[in-house]
C-alpha cells in the first residue's frame, strides 16, 4: 500500500489526538460504563448504553486514526525547497479567466480543507501545480471545463 504524505504538523495532530483518546477518553468511559452497570439492569439503563456507544464511536475513531498514522509518510516542509511548487507551499496564482488572485496550500489528503484554500497534492489542481515556478502556467481540466493558472508566488507555508 502507498504512503499517504502529510506534514509533520498534520502527523503530530493525528498522533497527540490518538494518544487523548487511548490514554484519557477511552479509560474515562470504561469507568463509566462499569459505574453505570452497577445499577443493574443494562437493557433499559441510559448511562450504561450511552458509555457503551461512547466506547463505540472511541474504537472507531481509534481505528481510523490508526490507518492514518501507519500508512502515512510525514514531510518535514521546512526541510525541502519551494522554489517550485512543492508539498508545504503556499501558492499565490492568478486566475487567468477573472484576472483573481487565489492562495492555495498544498498539503496532504488528510489535511486537505478546501474551505481554508488548503488543497491536496493529489487533487487535479495539486497535481497541476506540483513542480511549477513563479511565471508558469498550470492548466486543468474538470468536467470538461478548463482553468488556466498563472504563478505569482511560492512560500513555505507556516503552520
Amino acid at each position: 500500500m502507498q504512503k499517504t504524505l502529510i506534514s509533520h504538523q498534520g502527523y503530530q495532530k493525528y498522533l497527540d489526538e490518538f494518544n487523548t483518546l487511548l490514554k484519557v477518553e477511552k479509560p474515562h468511559w470504561v469507568k463509566e460504563k462499569e459505574i453505570a452497570a452497577a445499577f443493574g439492569d443494562r437493557s433499559e439503563n441510559a448511562e450504561y448504553l450511552s458509555a457503551k456507544e461512547m466506547l463505540r464511536n472511541i474504537d472507531k475513531r481509534l481505528r481510523f486514526l490508526q490507518k492514518i498514522i501507519d500508512h502515512s509518510q510525514v514531510v518535514q516542509t521546512d526541510k525541502i525547497p519551494h522554489t517550485k511548487v512543492n508539498f508545504g507551499s503556499k501558492v499565490t496564482v492568478l486566475d487567468l479567466d477573472t484576472d483573481e488572485e487565489k492562495e492555495f496550500i498544498i498539503l496532504g489528503t488528510h489535511e486537505s480543507n478546501p474551505s481554508k484554500n488548503i488543497i491536496s497534492n493529489i487533487s487535479p489542481l495539486g497535481r497541476a501545480l506540483l513542480g511549477k515556478g513563479a511565471g508558469d502556467e498550470a492548466q486543468l481540466r474538470i468536467n470538461g471545463q478548463t482553468f488556466c493558472y498563472e504563478i505569482i508566488a511560492i512560500q513555505i507555508y507556516k503552520f
